[in-house]
């Protein structure tokens, strides 16, 4: 069962934030339930920059809560 911190964050995310943290205790959480993924995109020569993002089982979720719309 998810906690309300880690619905609000999944929340936040079918909303089009992808500015959490990936090392957020709730993203963690989330990742465990396979509910969103940490995407690595490279920015530079030098440098990664991780984006939180929903899986497909994530936006299915959020869906059935009524709480995404579908695209």
């Amino acid at each position: 069962m998810l906690s309300h911190h880690e619905l609000a964050t999944l929340m936040s995310l079918g909303g089009g934030d992808r500015f959490l943290d990936p090392f957020d205790l709730d993203v963690q959480a989330l990742r465990r339930y396979r509910l969103v993924e940490v995407a690595e995109q490279k920015i530079s020569r030098n440098s990664l920059e991780a984006t939180v993002q929903l899986t497909r089982y994530g936006r299915q979720f959020l869906e059935r809560m009524r709480l995404v719309s579908r695209a």
